[in-house]
C-alpha cells in the first residue's frame, strides 16, 4: 500500500512538473530544476517498482 502511494505521489510530482515546464513565462533555472525533479522522481518510482516493497500491492 506504502509503494502504491509512491508511486502515486511520484506520478503528481512528474505531471506538475511537466505542466511548469510547458508553460512560456518559466525561466531557464525554473526549466532546469523541472528536468531534475523529473529525473528524481523517475528513479525514485522506478526504486520503488524494483524494490522490496512494490510486490506487496
Amino acid at each position: 500500500m506504502i509503494a502504491a502511494i509512491g508511486l502515486m505521489v511520484g506520478a503528481y510530482i512528474i505531471t506538475r512538473m511537466t505542466a511548469m515546464l510547458t508553460r512560456p513565462d518559466s525561466s531557464k533555472v525554473v526549466r532546469v530544476l523541472c528536468v531534475l525533479t523529473i529525473a528524481v522522481s523517475l528513479m525514485s518510482c522506478l526504486f520503488m517498482l524494483t524494490g522490496g516493497g512494490a510486490a506487496k500491492f
